[in-house]
């Protein structure tokens, strides 16, 4: 193996990111879904994002993150409105750090509860299965009796549990999710690996600013076992839902400006630029994201739309 990807690995080794078992995205705002089970059928139509992220550029071993995403609400034709729903949708993620990677694909249920008018509240759940990744060719060892060199390569886990909550109106969110809450043992690669839990907490609030104009603060925190707590903090200008233009300060690593376009009616793509700010900014450049969004809402009755959450408007 190269020396710059032993150093990789070594550097990996004394960061929170060992084998990325939960990406880290930038456009959370723009991408909740992935975060949160519950945001499933939050939309009056359906919602597909189809994402890109490549971590650290030039950094050996970097993340490099792939996903796709859709969910949409429950209808029964010829039945009047009411006012709970269900929700569902679907993700498909693929991640590559250095020797390690996965791939993933998970199931979305969401109930949403009309608790008062206008507020509701999501319980939601995701299930799936989750490929382990571990190349034993991008690895150098000193012992060649160690147990990982029968490493088969790939193992199957399942099953991913992830249950979530969601509570919104057409001002405000407050989302919180427990990704992979069962701690599955990773048998096959290594003595004793398992899947660790990260809890994630989320809230924003939309102020208006004349009839064109909105800023959204939001705060994104995540938390796992044997890593400090990341905290994301951003802020969004959009421009009759058209433009948005926004900065994120992420404490452990970077700061972020994003830009998001609105386009051909149903398409809305967005862009982030990270700027490292942690000792990897000396061995790597920074980090690209890149989401295209695709809602092909048409306009409805009043009367019957379901409150939308600020984040898709």
């Amino acid at each position: 193996m190269k020396r710059r990807t032993l150093i990789a690995v070594a550097l990996f080794a004394t960061f929170p990111l060992v084998a990325q078992q939960v990406p880290q995205y930038t456009q959370n705002v723009f991408n909740m879904f992935n975060n949160n089970p519950a945001v499933a059928g939050s939309k009056d139509c359906i919602d597909v994002r189809l994402g890109f992220r490549k971590q650290w550029v030039d950094f050996p071993g970097a993340p490099t993150t792939g996903w796709a995403s859709v969910h949409a609400t429950l209808k029964q034709k010829k039945k009047p409105y009411v006012k709970n729903k269900h929700g569902i949708g679907l993700v498909a993620e693929a991640d590559d750090t250095g020797p390690f990677g996965y791939s993933l694909i998970e199931l979305a249920y969401a109930y949403h509860i009309q608790v008062s008018k206008g507020y509701y509240t999501a319980l939601g759940l995701f299930a799936g299965v989750k490929q382990e990744k571990f190349d034993v060719g991008e690895v150098t060892v000193t012992d060649y009796t160690d147990p990982v060199l029968d490493s088969p390569g790939s193992v199957i886990v399942y099953p991913i549990l992830s249950p979530g909550l969601w509570m919104y109106n057409t001002k405000f969110w407050f989302g919180a999710s427990l990704h992979q809450a069962l701690k599955n043992k990773i048998k096959g690669l290594g003595e004793d690996s398992r899947l660790t839990r990260h809890l994630m907490l989320t809230g924003g609030y939309r102020y208006r600013i004349g009839k064109k104009t909105s800023i959204t603060p939001s705060l994104l925190m995540k938390y796992s076992a044997g890593s400090p707590l990341a905290v994301d903090v951003n802020v969004q200008v959009d421009w009759r839902r058209t433009l948005g233009l926004g900065v994120t300060y992420r404490n452990t690593d970077a700061v972020a400006f994003l830009v998001k376009i609105g386009f051909l009616k149903f398409f809305s793509l967005g862009y982030s630029y990270d700027i490292t700010t942690s000792k990897l900014k000396a061995g790597s450049a920074n980090t690209h994201e890149i989401i295209l969004g695709i809602t092909p809402c048409v306009p409805i009755d009043p009367s019957k739309m379901i409150v939308r959450c600020p984040i898709f408007e």
